[in-house]
């Protein structure tokens, strides 16, 4: 038994933010007409506030099925590794044995940032400055998706840790802000790419007609938003049955009763056009992202078809 192993480097080489954007128009595309295959995403709480996750999917119910088994821990910053590592297993649609092994780390950032920005694209196309918040790989890839989407916007960068913002805001042309107050006041887009289990913005900081995206709030002890600022905000989320269980914001403001599940729409839906937003210059409009298997369903998809065509990556013999 035959199976490709691509590594990071071999995921970087195909997969550009031009790909994973296609990709992921077609995965919320094929979710919200209901022809993707969407079981309930896995969550394993560990230790020091780290959780293990297992999401997966299949985009066509013949299609290939696609499992990405990985860990969030935070506690990984003191020891000067990234807080996200998983690997993506794909499987032979009719077989059913192992076709690919996929690092995950780099299909995550690239796939999560292009879902970030294609929900941007339909709810704030001529958003004139955009912060993002954090200095992970998330950070980077959100800024590298957004010059794909938003060419003209001014991108700016928060950090706590401003020498990390300093380096990323000089390899990405982007602007390093040192208040976040003001910088989140003046941005039209505002995008957190945290893994904080608490508020990193204050609700009164974010004005009218702005966007804000979280990314880091996957999990309902994860809440880097304020969870009031959804009660007077349009509320937009990756997935609905996902978000409903486990965006720590939307399941906060649904328990308080300032959101009710009927006001909240997602992605797919929007794409397909089954619903529209109807949206003044003065709304505030929330998107959360928990993430779905169907994301890296299509990403892998994608990658695999390329790999294959270029004998990218390793064969490996499994048996």
């Amino acid at each position: 038994m035959t199976v490709r192993i691509l590594s990071a480097t071999d995921v970087r080489s195909i997969f550009t933010p031009r790909l994973a954007l296609e990709s992921q128009r077609e995965a919320f595309t094929r979710l919200g007409a209901g022809e993707a295959v969407q079981p309930p995403r896995l969550l394993v709480p560990g230790p020091d506030a780290s959780v293990s996750f297992c999401y997966s999917s299949r985009i066509a119910p013949d299609a290939a099925a696609v499992s990405k088994f990985g860990s969030v821990n935070p506690a990984n910053a003191a020891r000067d590794l990234g807080a996200v590592h998983s690997v993506i297993t794909v499987l032979d649609p009719e077989t059913g044995a192992p076709r690919a092994i996929i690092n995950g780390d780099s299909v995550t950032g690239l796939r999560t940032s292009a879902a970030t920005t294609l929900a941007m694209q339909q709810v704030a196309p001529g958003a004139g400055s955009i912060l993002v918040v954090g200095t992970g790989a998330q950070a980077r890839a959100h800024l590298d998706a957004f010059a794909v989407t938003h060419p003209d916007a001014e991108l700016q960068i928060y950090g706590r840790n401003r020498a990390a913002a300093a380096e990323i805001a000089g390899s990405h042309g982007a602007t390093a802000k040192h208040d976040l107050e003001p910088a989140v006041r003046g941005a039209d887009i505002v995008v957190l790419c945290t893994s904080s289990l608490t508020p990193v913005i204050e609700d009164a900081w974010v004005t009218d007609g702005t966007t804000v995206a979280s990314v880091g709030s996957f999990a309902p002890d994860r809440v880097e938003l304020p969870p009031s600022l959804l009660g007077r905000s349009t509320v937009l989320v990756d997935y609905h049955p996902s978000a409903m269980t486990d965006s720590g914001p939307v399941v906060d403001a649904i328990a308080s009763g300032s959101v009710t599940p009927d006001r909240v729409t997602d992605l797919g839906a929007l794409l397909t056009g089954a619903v529209s937003l109807d949206r003044a210059p003065t709304d505030v409009l929330v998107y959360l992202s928990v993430g779905v298997g169907v994301q890296d369903a299509a990403a892998a998809e994608m990658i695999l078809a390329v790999a294959e065509a270029r004998d990218a990556g390793t064969q490996a013999q499994l048996a």
